[in-house]
């Protein structure tokens, strides 16, 4: 029933598609009918009209006062729903879901550009149209970045991390102090060397600076102050409690795994009122008026993704696979997944969500719903792109309204990013990056996943490929 919803509605649109595709340049674009969720948590406008100039949102507002310009592109979409583009806030373009991500980079970084290229395609033609790549090699990063600006190549917005910055040293508590990419050098044992390299790094053009692991207190303060002077932020993967506090005393903007990663230990009264107020808590609210803590990005999907491949392993056979990736890589992909419950990050999958999912609820009810971030550590192992969509759901399962889900991957990020200016809603003034779905998100928020219909970024139309939806 949902491809064939999904088949009605892609024979429906075509041939309004195929009409705003060869009019590409044409200087006026309306999305017309249906249900606009613009993304500002307000009552939905019914029968509503977007109106794009150029790459520009015009006009948004009700069919009855907005009127149509003359000579405009009309896409019919009612009995749909029209969203803002969707973000993946923590993804790696580099990595497709393999089991030896340690690995798999090394391996074929040779063709580094290829494979993040064919992700990239993939993932704008799923409905995300901005993506935080948040550690990956960097010249290949800035490389598609640019293909894709210049539109020499199809995908989402890029803001990119380029390599994980390490603390040098060795940890008992961290085994595993490794480079991900070994021909670029992040590792960092002194202040001189952290402001060196995140200098380094934002003159390269990064977005945001990454950094793993647990830190000194003092040398994580040089981290984020030296980004904070050049207007960057911080994004931190720490994936332990402690750590967390480190990162919120140093002034990182933004936890990763938070609840996930460390399901099973537990988080006390204080350190939920750490995580909600921060220690220099910033304006993060719907009109940056809230004073908050950092963002939240729970990735729960990291770890959902091992439970989905254990109860039903079958989904790793799926032909979709091979049609999106060169069949080298696709060859191994399925070798690296041969034994799924021998890759060491999945065990006890199912109960970690589980409790992931309470502890964000607790968080939640502590104040934090505004924090909270849609990401899911994209391309990890048995964690296909796209997965965003589904992390959508789980926040709404831990807490989270539909329109509070649907706002953690539009408006969020793009708050979280800075970006709120131009893109995270639907605007006059912003960027038209936008998404039609069959159905209502917020009486069913599966709908964003498996009945597409249309995407436009940058003003532009996109076809959707059986390929680029999931099929579970």
């Amino acid at each position: 029933m949902k491809f064939r919803a999904w088949h009605l509605a892609f024979a429906l649109l075509l041939p309004l598609w195929a009409q705003a595709q060869e009019s590409s340049t044409a200087a006026v674009l309306a999305i017309s009918g249906g249900r606009i969720i613009d993304g500002w948590g307000g009552t939905p406008i019914e029968n509503g009209v977007v109106v794009i100039r150029g790459n520009k949102i015009e006009a948004v507002g009700p069919a009855a006062s907005v009127a149509l310009p003359a000579g405009a592109r009309t896409i019919d979409v009612n009995g749909m729903t029209v969203l803002p583009g969707l973000w993946e806030s923590h993804g790696h373009l580099m990595h497709i879901g393999e089991g030896d991500p340690d690995q798999f980079p090394a391996d074929y970084a040779p063709r580094a550009k290829e494979i993040m290229g064919a992700i990239a395609r993939l993932t704008l033609l799923s409905g995300i149209t901005t993506f935080r790549d948040t550690g990956g090699p960097l010249e290949p990063q800035l490389a598609l970045r640019a293909d894709i600006d210049a539109g020499r190549a199809l995908g989402p917005r890029l803001f990119i991390a380029g390599p994980i910055l390490h603390q040098a040293r060795p940890d008992p508590r961290e085994p595993r102090n490794f480079k991900h990419y070994p021909d670029q050098p992040n590792m960092i044992a002194t202040s001189k060397e952290a402001r060196a390299e995140v200098e380094d790094l934002i003159k390269r053009g990064v977005d945001q600076i990454k950094v793993y692991g647990f830190w000194d207190l003092e040398l994580l303060r040089e981290i984020t102050s030296t980004a904070h002077a050049h207007n960057v932020g911080v994004d931190a993967d720490v994936r332990h409690i402690v750590a967390y506090r480190t990162a919120v005393e140093a002034g990182v903007d933004r936890l990763h795994h938070v609840f996930t990663a460390d399901a099973l230990s537990d988080y006390s009264d204080e350190d939920i009122r750490l995580l909600v107020r921060g220690e220099r808590p910033t304006g993060t609210g719907p009109m940056a008026n809230i004073l908050r803590g950092p963002y939240i990005v729970p990735t729960i999907e990291m770890r959902q993704a091992y439970a989905r491949a254990a109860s039903f392993p079958e989904l790793l056979q799926h032909p979709r696979f091979a049609q999106q990736l060169p069949p080298d890589v696709f060859d191994h992909l399925r070798k690296t997944w041969s034994n799924p419950a021998a890759i060491p990050w999945g065990i006890g999958a199912t109960e970690r969500v589980k409790v992931a999912k309470q502890k964000l609820a607790k968080f939640i009810a502590a104040g934090g719903r505004e924090q909270i971030v849609a990401g899911t550590d994209a391309g990890s192992p048995l964690n296909v792109h796209p997965a965003v969509l589904r992390e959508i759901r789980n926040l709404n399962e831990a807490g989270l309204t539909p329109m509070e889900a649907i706002q953690a991957a539009t408006l969020r990020p793009a708050q979280m990013q800075g970006v709120l200016d131009r893109l995270g809603t639907l605007t006059p003034g912003k960027l038209a990056d936008l998404v039609i779905v069959d159905g209502d998100p917020l009486q069913d928020l599966s709908v964003i996943e498996h009945r597409l219909v249309l995407v436009v970024k940058d003003g532009v139309p996109h076809e959707i490929e059986r390929t680029s939806v999931t099929m579970q």
